[in-house]
């Protein structure tokens, strides 16, 4: 299936796993464990963060029902961008209230169908040890560094086009979409001699000219850095 063909809607989920949870976040991997009932720091469940716990950002208070009060299915193709694809998906395999392969029913609504990049999942994104190759052994070469950035640049666009968006600010990337998803909003009334409309209403503020498509922030900080810092 094509994602982001013209006219189609889907969301994102950013999950970045790796070095960045073993140094960075190493914290808030902690502070989620903690919360989950588990408080010795050298023995948690995982070193990182589950993806059920980004599947909670779609919230059982969106369901609507019909007037049979039955809850109406929001169907929703999700993409998923990740530098851990293989535990990802074992992670999706393992999820409860499955409909198919890559389908699940998420708070008794969301119909949740999962796509990712088909990259060959043993050399994704940027991951590798520079010239030595990668830690299983594999080697690496200027083609596949080549076929990664790709996938990458991809994976980008692909995210910052999405309805909606799931990820977090302690990556570059998270912060790089929050840049991404602002779009251009320009107001749309004017006075008679073409001058934009000012709402006194609203105390004569002048009107916003940008907006952030919708953005839902799994754990971490709520305010971004800018990317790279």
């Amino acid at each position: 299936q094509k994602i982001g063909t013209k006219n189609q809607v889907y969301d994102s989920i950013h999950v970045r796993r790796g070095d960045k949870l073993i140094m960075e976040a190493r914290d808030e991997v902690v502070k989620y464990w903690r919360s989950q009932g588990h408080s010795d720091e050298e023995n948690l469940p995982t070193n990182y963060i589950p993806f059920a716990h980004y599947l909670s950002q779609f919230k059982k208070e969106e369901c609507l029902v019909n007037q049979l009060g039955e809850v109406i299915r929001i169907p929703r193709v999700v993409y998923v961008a990740t530098d851990d694809p293989v535990v990802v998906k074992e992670e999706i395999a393992n999820l409860p209230n499955r409909i198919d392969d890559r389908t699940v029913l998420w708070n008794d609504c969301h119909e949740l169908s999962f796509y990712f990049n088909p990259t060959d999942e043993s050399a994704f994104h940027l991951n590798g040890d520079g010239e030595t190759g990668f830690s299983d052994g594999t080697e690496d070469t200027c083609f596949n560094r080549y076929h990664r950035n790709i996938a990458s640049i991809a994976d980008m666009v692909i995210l910052a086009k999405s309805r909606t968006f799931v990820g977090e600010f302690n990556s570059n990337w998270g912060r790089l979409m929050r840049t991404m998803r602002v779009r251009l909003d320009l107001p749309t009334l004017q006075d008679d001699g073409g001058n934009i409309y000012i709402d006194k209403k609203a105390g004569g503020a002048l009107p916003k000219y940008s907006k952030t498509l919708d953005m839902r922030i799994a754990w971490g900080p709520r305010t971004p850095r800018l990317p790279g810092q």
